[in-house]
């Protein structure tokens, strides 16, 4: 197995393949009838397929990182890493074209390039050792463009194209051209990701159509894509490679050029994904202040409990205290300010703690409020210097409809945070 292609006669010079930025090449079959069984049962059928790809995977990542501080401090990608990476590369897009009913024959559990309607193959080259260093920023467009692009085409389009598929038994041209696209965006995308390839990832709208595109660089003969040095050379790209528009079924072809139809599904793909992308996080920020917002009511239930047992406290024993002191008025006015001092801490504390917004914000600023004059009744009979002002002080002051209004506004706290 090799990583590479190339065609006869068609080997640069050593300057010139340093300087050749190959971009990862896809060739797909034209669309061909389809059984619908097997489309019936597309997902339980690519559940193996999945889980191989899952297991390669691991090693992915490991070969990746070994490779990276290979292309780092060498400037290529060690071979090892690029056969295995190719071959992962091959598998996934047969596996993904499956899924997607691009075509309806079994991928291969292999790495190995094969007689496969979906082909895959690329150069690894000289790497820039600074694009090497700073990759995964590079990549940060890539991974938008393909996260819109693919929540447009493989969720709510991918249902209906499987629709389409199962009554019909066939793919239409267009519908199946931009999903290509957007299949080969992706592989294109991975294999710039795994440093197969220094070339950006590009041709989302397809291929440029261009007077003598007969024999394309990069497709029909592969002009300036010839054997590495170091790396084997390229086997099963003897010939001439069709570079036609693919079309019912037949061999893959390495161009693909996009009709009008083709490109207008493309366009509907990035809009369906930019809003679904827009749906999606608007529900995403829901769900996070809705969590957040339980979490923050949560802690501020607790606290409000452990602030409001000291003036429980008191107030509950306040009846009995009182009665202790036997009429001495400095006890009874000393047992005042004390009660005084615990709602104005309580007060302080129920004002610092976070609220979540809305009802619950409003019932802390109520209660808050309230136990506020509270307090200052009870600090004014504390400052009292006579029994006739402490009575007199007392009658006025409404202390236990005060007292009352305090545990009703409790009340109403506990309930606007148990409701989140």
């Amino acid at each position: 197995m090799t990583a590479y292609y190339a065609a006869p006669g068609a080997v640069p010079s050593a300057p010139a393949r340093q300087q050749t930025l190959a971009p990862i090449l896809v060739a797909f079959a034209g669309p061909s009838p389809q059984s619908r069984l097997t489309v019936l049962l597309r997902l339980l059928m690519v559940i193996p397929q999945l889980i191989m790809l899952g297991v390669l995977g691991v090693a992915v990542y490991v070969i990746t990182i070994i490779g990276w501080f290979g292309a780092l401090f060498t400037g290529r990608l060690p071979v090892f890493a690029a056969d295995f990476l190719t071959g992962y590369l091959r598998w996934m897009a047969r596996v993904y074209a499956y899924t997607l009913l691009l075509t309806d024959v079994y991928p291969p559990f292999s790495l190995a390039d094969t007689g496969y309607p979906v082909r895959v193959v690329a150069m690894p080259g000289r790497l820039n050792r600074v694009a090497v260093l700073f990759r995964f920023f590079l990549l940060i467009p890539c991974w938008f463009v393909t996260a819109i692009v693919g929540y447009g085409a493989f969720t709510i389009v991918g249902f209906l194209t499987w629709l389409i598929v199962l009554i019909s038994g066939r793919m239409p041209g267009a519908l199946h051209a931009a999903l290509a696209a957007a299949l080969r965006y992706q592989i294109r995308t991975l294999g710039f990701a795994v440093m197969l390839t220094s070339a950006y990832p590009a041709g989302l709208f397809g291929d440029r159509e261009q007077p003598g595109y007969g024999d394309a660089q990069g497709y029909g003969d592969a002009q300036g894509y010839g054997a590495q040095p170091g790396y084997g050379d390229a086997q099963g790209y003897v010939g001439q490679l069709d570079a036609g528009d693919a079309g019912s079924g037949g061999e893959p072809s390495w161009r693909l050029i996009l009709s009008s139809g083709a490109r207008k599904l493309m366009v509907a793909f990035i809009v369906i994904g930019v809003l679904l992308v827009g749906v999606g996080g608007g529900v995403g920020v829901a769900v996070g202040a809705g969590a957040t917002s339980a979490s923050l009511a949560a802690s501020a239930s607790g606290q409000v409990q452990v602030d409001s047992v000291p003036v429980s406290s008191a107030i509950n024993s306040y009846s009995a205290d009182a009665t202790a002191c036997h009429g001495n008025l400095s006890c009874v006015t000393g047992l005042d300010r004390r009660v005084a001092a615990a709602l104005d801490t309580f007060a302080g504390r129920l004002r610092a703690i976070p609220m979540p917004a809305g009802q619950a914000s409003s019932a802390d600023a109520t209660l808050a409020g309230s136990v506020s004059r509270t307090a200052s009744i009870f600090a004014r009979l504390g400052a009292a210097t006579s029994a006739s002002q402490y009575l007199s002080r007392a009658d006025s002051s409404n202390l236990q409809q005060s007292v009352n209004q305090v545990n009703h506004d409790y009340t109403n706290l506990a309930d606007a945070l148990n409701s989140y």
